[in-house]
């Protein structure tokens, strides 16, 4: 099981050297990422990072378009984003310029009457796409037995938002200025999505995230206190540590060359990191699973975000990275916490 982990940690490591090929685009890297960490300090950004986050307007021109994936129907909505670096703010134009970025999108499973409770699922790196994401996460089930309405929420630069040939290209690249922009993005409009699913009578709104949408949840468990549960899955919660742990396997190894340190890019990445915000989703709404034997998301990552949102429930599973789908004690979680924290809908089991 572990060499499925190695095997996607050479994948990260070979797809991060094709997107840093030349000394032009070395150096773009390293003016922007020199100019941001001015820029962030000078705003007061680094100390307190909340301040970075823009509070989002009401979602513009949302529309929906019915649609089937391997048998389960769901909704397309598409919505136009409304979100801007700051100005002043490296690497904003370029940004600005990924036109079908600015198009957010996500698959919708709701039910016709009155208004049921909210999850909102976020996908991993790589994912976006309604033929993975609705089986990763067991989409059909928890809404036909739990009663739940799910919105599965497409991750900048991904999917149908994507800016290369893969989805997720351009996000964990030595560019950093991307993975400012693609958090910053998402927390703009994921609080929109929640706002808009409120004024829309929702009862209740939980999030779910794995992976990099797990980092996500819990980015986003610092901005949105009044969420019914914030589920943290097989977070990868320092991204720069991972990056590292790459390097050292000399599959990163260019970025010795970027001219910046890592405690910079540490410093410059504050605005992103979960565990630089107190969280606001009260305690016994905070969960976690990890596993054992994960490569990527190792143990260590898991528990930095257990001991900050202050060792709330977590459930440990003997797999990797990418075995929870399956693992039953993973999914007995997940209902067990959806059971606490919504009310008024199914009990019954996903399983």
């Amino acid at each position: 099981m572990v060499g499925v982990d190695e095997a996607l940690m050479m994948g990260l490591g070979i797809a991060s050297r094709l997107h840093f090929p030349t000394t032009n685009y070395r150096k773009r890297c390293t003016d922007e990422m020199h100019d941001t960490l001015e820029f962030f300090t000078a705003k007061g950004w680094i100390d307190k990072p909340r301040g970075y986050h823009q509070s989002p307007p009401a979602l513009e021109k949302v529309k929906f378009k019915h649609d089937t994936s391997r048998g389960v129907h769901y909704e397309h909505m598409t919505f136009e984003s409304a979100y801007v670096p700051h100005t002043g703010e490296a690497g904003r134009s370029r940004w600005l310029g990924y036109t079908a970025n600015q198009t957010g999108h996500c698959w919708v499973l709701r039910h016709s009457g009155p208004q049921r409770p909210w999850l909102i699922n976020i996908h991993g790196y790589r994912m976006g796409m309604p033929y993975i994401d609705l089986p990763f996460f067991h989409t059909q089930a928890l809404h036909e037995n739990k009663g739940l309405n799910i919105l599965h929420y497409v991750l900048p630069l991904h999917g149908p938002r994507k800016i290369g040939a893969s989805s997720g290209d351009g996000v964990l690249t030595p560019d950093y200025l991307n993975l400012i922009h693609t958090e910053a993005q998402a927390m703009f409009e994921l609080r929109g999505i929640i706002n808009w699913l409120r004024n829309d009578g929702a009862p209740q709104v939980g999030v779910h995230g794995i992976s990099l949408g797990g980092y996500t949840t819990a980015l986003l468990a610092g901005l949105e206190g009044d969420l019914a549960c914030a589920i943290a899955g097989v977070p990868a919660i320092n991204l720069v540590r991972t990056t590292q742990r790459l390097n050292q396997g000399k599959l990163l190894s260019v970025m010795d060359n970027t001219g910046m340190s890592w405690r910079d890019i540490e410093r410059m990445t504050q605005v992103i990191s979960p565990i630089a915000l107190k969280p606001k989703v009260p305690a016994d709404r905070r969960y976690i699973y990890a596993g054992i034997l994960d490569r990527l998301a190792r143990p260590e990552d898991p528990i930095d975000l257990w001991k900050h949102w202050g060792r709330p429930k977590i459930q440990w599973y003997a797999g990797n990275h990418l075995t929870f789908p399956w693992e039953k004690t993973v999914n007995t979680f997940i209902d067990n916490a959806l059971n606490d924290c919504y009310t008024n809908y199914s009990k019954t089991s996903t399983l």
